[in-house]
C-alpha cells in the first residue's frame, strides 16, 4: 500500500469516527435530569462501572455553542466528565465528576481533540478509558484510564498512555506513512491513589 493511499484512509477513517459521534445517543430519563444546566450531552458510554453487574453509564458533555465561547473570549469552556451508577430502584446517581480529562475544542488544533479521537469512551470491568486524540495536521492520541478501587468505593487514575507520530520519510514502496515519535506511559500510584475528581492533566 503506498503512503498516499494509508494517508487518505486515515482521513476517510476520521471522517467515520466524526459520523459516529455525530449521532444522537440516547441517555435514560433520570439521568438526563442530572445534567448541569446549559450543557448538552456530547458522548456517553454504558457498562458496569463499580461490579455489582448494574449497567451504569460515563457521560460526557459540553457547551453547544463553545466554539463561539471561545472565538470570542479565547477561552474555551471546560467539557465536563460525569460517572452515574445504577441503584437497585433502577434510578441513577452522579458519583464522580471530573472537567480536566477530555480535551476541550482549542487542543487539538485542526481537528477536535475528543470527537475526532474514534469511540471517545471505552469500559471494561470496573475500568474505563477517555480517547483523546487527532489525525488532520497532528497525529497523536492520549488515553487515560481510571479503575474502580473498592477500598475507596471510586474510581482512581490507572494510567495514561501518550502517542504521536510524524510522516515517515522513508522512501520505500511499502513504508508506512506515520511513524512513532513518541510513547509515554503513565501509571497511578498503588501507595498514594489519585482520585478521579482530583485528576488533572500536564
Amino acid at each position: 500500500m503506498t503512503s498516499l493511499r494509508k494517508i487518505t484512509i486515515s482521513c476517510m477513517m476520521v471522517c467515520v469516527c466524526c459520523l459516529a459521534h455525530s449521532e444522537a445517543p440516547t441517555l435514560p430519563k433520570n439521568i438526563a435530569e442530572q445534567l448541569p444546566k446549559e450543557y448538552s450531552l456530547m458522548a456517553m458510554q454504558s457498562g458496569d462501572l463499580n461490579s455489582d453487574k448494574l449497567i451504569d453509564y460515563v457521560v460526557i458533555v459540553h457547551k453547544e455553542d463553545e466554539k463561539n465561547i471561545y472565538q470570542r473570549t479565547e477561552q474555551a469552556p471546560r467539557r465536563p466528565l460525569l460517572v452515574f451508577t445504577q441503584k437497585s430502584d433502577a434510578t441513577f446517581v452522579l458519583s464522580a465528576r471530573n472537567d480536566y480529562v477530555v480535551y476541550t475544542v482549542d487542543e487539538g488544533g485542526q481537528c477536535d481533540p475528543f470527537l475526532d479521537s474514534g469511540e471517545g469512551i471505552a469500559i471494561k470491568r470496573g475500568f474505563f478509558t477517555v480517547e483523546n486524540g487527532v489525525a488532520c495536521g497532528a497525529h497523536w492520541t492520549d488515553y487515560i484510564t481510571f479503575k474502580y478501587s473498592e477500598t475507596l468505593k471510586t474510581w482512581i487514575f490507572h494510567k495514561r498512555i501518550y502517542e504521536d507520530w510524524v510522516m515517515n520519510n522513508s522512501r520505500k514502496p511499502n513504508a508506512d506513512a506515520l511513524v512513532l515519535r513518541t510513547r509515554k506511559v503513565t501509571s497511578g500510584k498503588q501507595d498514594s491513589p489519585l482520585l478521579l475528581r482530583d485528576y488533572k492533566r500536564d
